[in-house]
């Protein structure tokens, strides 16, 4: 006779079907009928197992959540994500929620980022008043041969000097070699007759004067810079020549300062 008895092991998840053979139980008695024997098949008490240790319940799979990409959406709600959770993709209500929540804030983002931009793009217009002092025009007919004038333009001093014959030839002839910043006359002036300069030395920034120095034309008392009649360093400290003003005679009496663009 044959046996078929199924065990389980201690942990209840795994089941083995195994197979017993007894000796044969069935006897005849004197009137013939047979009998059989009572067989215990109970088996022996198992050996003693240490108990499973449960899991706590903060360690359990539903409280972590693993990366999107090798699971699809239906089997992390399934198996991950608990009922009414926002991040659920087929709760339309909790995001619903989330969305409401998170719409003041928003809404306070872009708020602020309009007003930075204004304040941004308000820095860098020029108002009215700038922009008229930043294109000037100045009355140069009265300046006689051998004059210098000063006005303001843009904030700074200049230099507007009606210069000599014998001045405009005497610069023509400087040999660059001598010329710590090489620029020759044609090249810094629109005008020969005209030399309009930015009266700042170059090398700290203080105000030259008028008809001074060792070239007479313009010396800075500050460290003792010598500039020529055109506006070039010739001796002292100062590394560069003095700045060219954008300048342009629009008739015989009047000057305009700027822009030139915008004299055409």
């Amino acid at each position: 006779f044959f046996f078929v008895v199924y065990s389980q092991d201690f942990s209840g998840m795994f089941a083995a079907r195994r197979l017993y053979s007894t000796a044969p139980t069935i006897t005849n008695t004197v009137g013939g009928l047979a009998t059989a024997q009572i067989r215990d098949l109970v088996g022996s008490p198992a050996a003693p197992v240490a108990p499973v240790m449960k899991m706590p319940q903060y360690l359990k799979p539903k409280q972590f959540r693993p990366e999107r990409g090798c699971f699809d959406d239906e089997f992390i709600r399934q198996n991950y994500i608990k009922a009414d959770d926002p991040s659920d993709p087929y709760n339309y209500k909790g995001k619903a929620f989330t969305y409401a929540a998170k719409l003041p804030m928003w809404a306070a983002l872009v708020a602020s980022a309009r007003v930075i931009a204004v304040f941004l793009l308000s820095q860098f217009e020029a108002n009215k008043s700038a922009l008229a002092l930043a294109n000037i025009e100045v009355e140069v007919g009265d300046i006689p041969e051998g004059k210098t004038v000063t006005i303001i333009w843009r904030g700074k001093p200049v230099f507007l000097r009606h210069r000599t014959p014998a001045e405009i030839e005497e610069m023509k002839n400087v040999p660059l070699s001598e010329l710590r910043d090489p620029q020759t006359d044609e090249e810094r002036l629109n005008d020969p007759r005209w030399a309009v300069l930015i009266a700042v030395c170059t090398h700290l920034g203080c105000v030259p004067v008028i008809d001074q120095g060792q070239f007479g034309a313009y010396f800075c008392p500050c460290h003792g810079s010598h500039y020529d009649h055109s506006g070039r360093i010739r001796k002292g400290p100062a590394p560069l020549n003095l700045e060219v003003a954008s300048y342009k005679l629009l008739d015989e009496n009047t000057m305009f300062l700027g822009d030139l663009a915008a004299a055409e």
